[in-house]
């Protein structure tokens, strides 16, 4: 089943900090095993989930802040088999290399693309997609066999993002913040409805809270995106899974992972 799950759904340093949302990214199972943004917590929440960090292919960063690259080289030890075998990939923006030690690199093919390049992860085409104004990052286009999963990681609201985002089955957006809050680096609530209307996904998520957003109720605003502009938009969940062939929402239970091999 191809299908995404939310390791965690929390944002900036103060829902870092006290955990009111856990941190640790996304969890894709494509045609690629991916971890995603794996921020603090990552590799527990993988195992609390029930995902195994062994059979991962890949590893994708956006950018240097903590909360997107703090368990990368954890996941990386973990797709390398305990850094017994040469294996898998890091795929990260170039400014967030340096943050990953040579000793976690050279285990494991390094790819640093530029805003609009494609490559190939397992035979599955991904894209580079364009950020403003957010730490030279990168966002993620994945084309699924089952459908294409759009990312935008962390960025500010530009027009010029809408072609990326285009033909997405499921459309992901980091919204820091609510609707009553405006700033240039991040999304929030409205500036997320703009996207979603005009870039028309099947399915919107709007996730990677901060304090703010958590206070104003992240379904309440999901709502407004939904009313304002007809695409069926989730607040995004800790353990929330996607199966992207229907679009069905459930949440994982927790469970211990086997990790057999190490």
């Amino acid at each position: 089943m191809a299908s995404l799950t939310f390791l965690g759904t929390g944002g900036g340093r103060f829902v870092i900090l006290n955990q009111r949302r856990y941190s640790g990214g996304l969890w894709l199972d494509l045609e690629a095993t991916i971890s995603l943004d794996p921020g603090p917590g990552a590799l527990i929440r993988a195992l609390q989930y029930g995902k195994n960090p062994q059979k991962l292919d890949a590893v994708f960063v956006s950018h240097n802040h903590l909360d997107h690259y703090n368990d990368a080289e954890l996941m990386i030890e973990a797709m390398t088999r305990g850094m017994r075998q040469k294996r898998g990939t890091l795929v990260i923006n170039k400014a967030g290399l340096d943050y990953i030690s040579e000793y976690h690199r050279g285990f494991t093919e390094v790819l640093t693309p530029e805003p609009g390049d494609l490559f190939e992860i397992n035979g599955m085409q991904v894209q580079a997609l364009p950020t403003k104004d957010h730490a030279d990052g990168v966002g993620y286009k994945f084309f699924s066999s089952e459908g294409v999963v759009a990312y935008s990681a962390d960025t500010g609201y530009s027009e010029n993002l809408v072609p990326y985002y285009k033909g997405a089955k499921i459309l992901i957006l980091n919204t820091i913040f609510p609707a009553s809050k405006e700033i240039d680096v991040h999304l929030n609530t409205r500036t997320a409805g703009l996207l979603v209307k005009a870039a028309g996904p099947d399915l919107a998520l709007i996730n990677h809270f901060g304090m703010t957003i958590l206070n104003a109720g992240p379904e309440k605003e999901a709502k407004n995106i939904e009313d304002a502009t007809g695409v069926r938009t989730l607040a995004a969940i800790d353990g929330m899974s996607i199966d992207l062939k229907d679009l069905k929402a459930s949440k994982e239970k927790a469970g211990q992972s086997s990790l057999s091999g190490f």
